[in-house]
């Protein structure tokens, strides 16, 4: 699991302080270690699936010579799987540390630094290096699904950001963040809990805690946030695409909000533990609840590895067939419209259509124009919606 608490474990532990005693010995237990190295497998497989066996084609070619201006591209179909794709090379490389880190914990007694007096440099050194690497490759995790909701909300706002760009800015805020708070803990001696107070200890400690959970929160708060912007503009644009809201064009708004819907609910159902772990350990230290710890651990032993197997599940092209059949010819557009409107109403037509189009007799039903849309909406949208190019 990625949690600040397993860096203030690396540290030398000279104090012998009961709950952190208590507290680290159930941490380094052989159940423990196995539900890690069993999540760590399941988001192995799920990195690797995503990386180099889903296989999805970019949009039509023929589509794609075939968009008007504005529309999207292959390009942004490319960026938005791109983003994927590394988000998966992030889980992949954390639940590999988290796989490595427990498997020598499970074969290897006592790699977290003992209780003792004694100068122990080599566990600390690979207690260090170790969560280091899974906080780095995970705080990568939670920016690329940052970049993925930024990313999305731009495609359909016409705008678009370089895959450079959100590789600058992921590897290198994450390395910040994660260099600062190790820094801050470790340096000069690794000996964290030898603290002379309790603002000592704060100094120390404190800001390790904010720059992991920092980047979480502001996940959490802006990825429903962008997600809800672009289930608006999502219907915004079917709106000015057909000038109206049957039932085919609620089906693919329904679509649209339960695919980021789902985003979101992974991404919490996998963090929010942490988040409990470290509200619990700040707040309640003195009286520390075990087995409320204890349980938000392995929960987050399951969950935090678990991301990459979910992501595999969640972060795919739903059925594109329905949007690639709506940019056919003008002429077999009108045709088929006509068509629909010639048969009077039913569910798949609104009810200001209906009225707007009634046939004046039924004997000429199937030879009624359609009229111009009174208001003038753009009948073709601003951009391009279809589910294959926001993947």
């Amino acid at each position: 699991m990625a949690d600040p608490t397993i860096q203030t474990f690396c540290c030398h532990n000279r104090i012998r302080s009961p709950p952190a005693v208590k507290l680290m010995s159930e941490f380094n237990t052989d159940g423990y270690i196995v539900v890690c190295i069993v999540s760590s497998v399941l988001g192995i497989a799920g990195a690797i699936y995503q990386i180099w066996i889903r296989n999805e084609d970019p949009p039509n070619p023929q589509f794609v010579h075939r968009r008007r201006p504005g529309s999207a591209s292959a390009a942004s179909y490319s960026t938005g799987r791109s983003i994927i794709v590394w988000l998966a090379v992030a889980d992949l490389c954390a639940s590999l540390g988290v796989f490595l880190r427990s498997a020598l914990w499970k074969y290897i007694k006592n790699v977290i630094p003992p209780d003792s007096d004694d100068v122990d440099t080599t566990n600390v050194i690979f207690c260090a290096v170790s969560s280091a690497w899974i906080q780095y490759f995970y705080m990568c995790t939670w920016l690329w699904t940052l970049s993925y909701a930024i990313n999305v909300r731009r495609q359909l706002s016409g705008t678009r950001v370089a895959l450079r760009t959100y590789h600058l800015y992921v590897w290198s805020i994450s390395a910040v963040l994660t260099a600062t708070g190790l820094t801050v803990l470790y340096v000069p001696d690794a000996d964290c809990h030898n603290v002379h107070d309790v603002g000592s200890a704060y100094l120390r400690i404190l800001p390790n805690y904010l720059t992991t959970y920092g980047p979480m929160i502001a996940v959490m708060v802006a990825n429903p946030v962008l997600y809800f912007a672009a289930s608006k503009e999502v219907d915004r644009q079917l709106v000015a695409r057909f000038s109206q809201m049957t039932s085919t064009e609620r089906d693919l708004m329904t679509k649209f909000k339960m695919k980021f819907s789902l985003i979101n609910f992974v991404f919490y159902v996998c963090w929010l533990p942490n988040l409990l772990n470290g509200i619990i350990l700040w707040t309640m230290w003195f009286s520390l609840p075990f087995q409320t710890i204890v349980t938000v651990w392995y929960v987050m032993a399951i969950t935090n590895p678990l991301q990459a197997f979910l992501n595999s599940l969640v972060y795919q092209r739903w059925n594109c067939g329905w949007r690639l059949r709506r940019h056919e010819d003008d002429a077999d557009a009108d045709n088929r419209r006509r068509n629909r409107h010639s048969h009077g109403s039913s569910e798949a037509t609104p009810l200001l259509q209906s009225q707007l189009f009634k046939p004046e007799s039924p004997s000429t039903s199937s030879h009624v124009l359609l009229q111009e849309s009174p208001v003038g909406l753009n009948p073709n949208p601003t951009r391009s919606i279809n589910s294959c190019t926001l993947v």
